[in-house]
């Protein structure tokens, strides 16, 4: 998990260059681009401060699919939060000014309140000696009420304009308020999803991961896991450019998320891979539900909009595992990612099961 900062952490002068210069070389050897953003995961990956960052990055090093776009994704799942924490804090600021605002003017109208109130108590006990004194229309008499009488006029017309200028404050301060939290429930919701496909993202696959795993041992349900890639995609990449194969992943994750009931989750786990938690299905049932996905995506041709050319086909290769009692969730996305690269292994646009798994008990 993301540490309260997104800078390296201090070291002397001599260790912060030599780290420096080994992630310069790191970045150099495979070709990627360096940015502050890489730079940040590459270097908390030599320090291994962030042992969970290190795993992942070992994984796509291990598979050769460590790219700039994979490197990208990882600073956005380990330290995007602090960006969202800030947007978070503004947002607190915001709501904390308005409702203060709010008070100031409650308070003044309070305090106007209490004035008013007193302007009517006096009138009442000057009106009631005016009543009860002999002589009642003397001019002195009626000159006193004339006078109170004028002071009530007045008193009403600014406790009328102070209630009005309340009003406009407290409306005004509702739809602030009524837009503070769209921002925030956009803000959550934004969170959760994958900025290119609109799909859960990988911070919301683990939360959902996890308490799917949770509720499936409490009721004693199965829960599988299909761990999905596309086929050739860096390939695709290189031949159609990075703006056809974006379109290309956007279209995957529609295409899945068609073959998926309510209660499933369909996820970008990073780069071209992808990820659908299956709650209360068994493996075999799951490993049906891998293969609808796949030949649903096959049957699809990509095609260039811009020039109406066919690009082909994409294929999946789909991973699928079932969840053992006890096992924490990293266990079973292994299983599943190991059943993933199988299924390339064996030639592609297919389904391996963790039962095809040579160390399979």
């Amino acid at each position: 998990m993301p540490t309260s900062r997104a800078t390296p952490p201090d070291e002397d002068f001599a260790t912060a260059l030599r780290r420096s210069r080994m992630v310069l070389d790191f970045l150099a050897q495979l070709r990627i681009p360096p940015n502050p953003e890489r730079f940040i995961v590459v270097y908390y990956h030599q320090t291994g401060d962030k042992p969970d960052l290190s795993k992942a990055l070992n994984r796509l090093l291990s598979h050769d699919k460590l790219t700039a776009l994979a490197l990208d994704e990882l600073y956005d799942e380990f330290f995007s939060r602090f960006l969202e924490e800030t947007q978070l804090r503004d947002a607190g600021q915001r709501i904390g000014k308005t409702v203060a605002e709010v008070a100031d003017c409650l308070g003044e109208a309070s305090g106007s309140a209490q004035h008013y109130s007193s302007v009517l108590t006096r009138f009442t006990g000057s009106a009631g000696q005016l009543n009860t004194a002999p002589g009642s229309a003397d001019p002195h008499v009626m000159a006193e009420l004339s006078e109170a009488i004028g002071t009530v006029l007045s008193e009403t017309r600014k406790m009328s304009e102070t209630n009005r200028l309340l009003e406009d404050r407290l409306q005004l301060s509702s739809r602030e308020i009524d837009l503070l939290r769209e921002h925030l429930d956009l803000l959550e919701r934004e969170a959760g999803l994958d900025s290119l496909t609109g799909i859960a993202n990988r911070k919301s696959f683990d939360m959902v991961l996890r308490e799917s795993i949770a509720l499936s041992t409490r009721e004693e349900q199965p829960l599988c896991l299909l761990m999905i890639d596309i086929d050739h995609f860096k390939a695709f990449n290189d031949a159609h450019g990075h703006q056809m194969g974006d379109n290309v992943l956007k279209l995957v994750a529609r295409y899945m998320k068609e073959c998926v009931k309510g209660r499933d989750t369909v996820a970008r786990y990073g780069g071209e891979e992808f990820a659908v938690v299956l709650p209360h299905t068994r493996l075999d049932a799951a490993i049906l539900a891998a293969n609808i996905i796949r030949r649903h995506v096959a049957a699809k041709k990509v095609v260039n909009r811009r020039t109406g050319a066919s690009l082909g086909q994409v294929t999946l290769s789909i991973g699928v595992a079932e969840h053992r009692p006890g096992e924490p969730a990293s266990e079973l996305v292994h299983r599943a990612d190991e059943a993933l690269y199988l299924a390339k292994a064996n030639g592609r646009d297919r389904v391996a099961a963790e039962t095809d798994l040579p160390a399979h008990p």
